[in-house]
């Protein structure tokens, strides 16, 4: 009876496989026919690439492309445009004051000397009616300041004594030169003494007193040369009708007072 039963459950079995496996070949039959049939489709549907859409473009705006395209139309004006016109300006030709060497010509800035035999005239204007100042000495140097002016006739320099006095001067006539700028070597000059000035001893004759002090009763102290020089240290003081002046020596072995003329002749005159 065992084995009976267990041969009934083999058997069992075997009917369950072989159901299964029909049942499975069915399965697989049924599936490999939808395949086929579902073949054209799939092979024109889920691989075919897609359209690509096409944009769409806004309508266009005839009206406002005929305006961009359009020629302007220039409006034309009866009143004439100015036209700028180029002008070429001429730039002045510099000048140039020549100086003169000097010695050669009056020039401002320059030092003269007064040639006019009997002195020369300082006016306070450039003209023979101008006030008159004061005389200047034959062999003067003065500065010139300003000029020329010609006036009258004449050629004005503006000129300075050196002692504070300035005034106008005519340079020279028709004839005969009165101020030159040829100052050439120092020279004597008929004019009143300045403390620091460099003077000679010009008496036309004899020697020169030298004393302590001022005047003819005061001690002396030696006699000089004509034709020495001294250096001017003070003065002036007046003295028994005398003006006097201290002098000295380059060396300082003489120094004292020494009057400077007796009104007609000169005894101490300045170089210059």
């Amino acid at each position: 009876m065992r084995y009976n039963a267990r041969a009934m459950q083999t058997e069992q079995t075997r009917n369950f496989k072989r159901s299964g496996l029909s049942h499975t070949w069915r399965l697989r039959a049924v599936l490999a026919v939808s395949l086929i049939w579902l073949a054209p489709t799939l092979a024109c549907g889920s691989f075919a690439p897609r359209p690509t859409p096409t944009p769409t473009l806004p309508p266009v705006d005839t009206a406002v492309v005929e305006a961009a395209t359009a020629t302007p139309i220039i409006a034309l004006s009866n009143t004439p445009v100015p036209v700028a016109v180029e002008t070429t300006v001429e730039e002045p030709t510099a000048t140039f004051t020549v100086t003169p060497v000097p010695g050669t010509a009056i020039a401002v800035g320059q030092p003269a000397r007064v040639v006019a035999p009997d002195g020369l005239n300082m006016r306070d204007q450039p003209s023979s009616s101008g006030n008159l100042l004061l005389l200047l000495p034959a062999n003067q140097r003065v500065a010139v300041l300003e000029g020329p002016t010609d006036a009258e006739g004449f050629r004005w320099w503006k000129v300075d004594d050196g002692e504070g006095n300035v005034g106008w001067a005519a340079e020279k006539d028709g004839e005969t030169e009165w101020l030159s700028p040829r100052v050439g070597e120092a020279q004597t000059v008929d004019r009143a003494p300045r403390v620091g000035d460099r003077v000679q001893v010009t008496m036309s004759t004899g020697d020169l007193s030298v004393r302590i002090t001022p005047g003819t009763d005061a001690e002396l102290v030696t006699r000089v040369a004509q034709g020495q020089e001294f250096t001017v240290m003070g003065g002036p003081q007046e003295a028994n009708g005398y003006t006097w002046y201290q002098i000295r020596s380059d060396n300082g072995a003489t120094e004292g007072w020494a009057a400077d003329g007796d009104g007609t002749d000169r005894w101490l005159s300045p170089v210059e």
